[in-house]
């Protein structure tokens, strides 16, 4: 299976006056930990298109876009993009999770909150030809986590390549 990660670009970033090198500071991380739990046949690009361009002139199998509110518009573009040529996409992202119903207009699947509980349940569902329309988290925790794949980052484009993720969230169950 071809599967094609993505992080949209910032609205900003698309103007000549752009300074990309706080998008550069660290890589994508949620995305290469959903792509730890590929299948090692499956064939897999990370795009993060702060730090590199876009091409939309490919075919794969199964596109997923990790949508920020400022970014929204430009992971709707190119989901319309890649479901107008047959490709299942999903989107997830803090934006998707804000405005699920919006999202669900340019998504064959939403993934509401953290994706790494239900992300599981979506590819055997997505591989026996049944995936949900939604997917909902209920977990907030890095335990049983597969290795990220950092084999899909292009460490020399970012300034710290070896970053990670120790928490989701606070634990004291905050409320503001």
């Amino acid at each position: 299976m071809k599967v094609k990660l993505i992080l949209p670009a910032l609205t900003e970033a698309t103007s000549p006056l752009f300074r990309p090198i706080k998008y550069s500071l660290f890589p994508p991380l949620g995305l290469a930990t959903l792509a730890a739990y590929l299948d090692a046949n499956d064939e897999v690009i990370l795009v993060d298109e702060h730090v590199e361009k876009l091409s939309l002139d490919d075919a794969p199998d199964l596109v997923v876009i990790q949508a920020y509110i400022t970014s929204a518009f430009r992971a709707y573009r190119i989901a319309d993009h890649y479901r107008r040529q047959g490709t299942f996409v999903v989107l997830g992202g803090l934006h998707v999770t804000s405005l699920p119903e919006e999202a669900a207009q340019h998504a064959d699947a939403i993934f509401l909150g953290p994706g790494e509980d239900t992300w599981p349940e979506f590819l055997h569902d997505f591989r026996t030809g049944c995936p949900q329309r939604r997917y909902q988290s209920h977990t907030r925790s890095l335990i049983g986590l597969p290795p990220i794949r950092r084999d899909l980052i292009k460490r020399h484009l970012y300034l710290v390549p070896n970053s990670i993720v120790v928490s989701r969230g606070c634990p004291h169950v905050c409320d503001f």
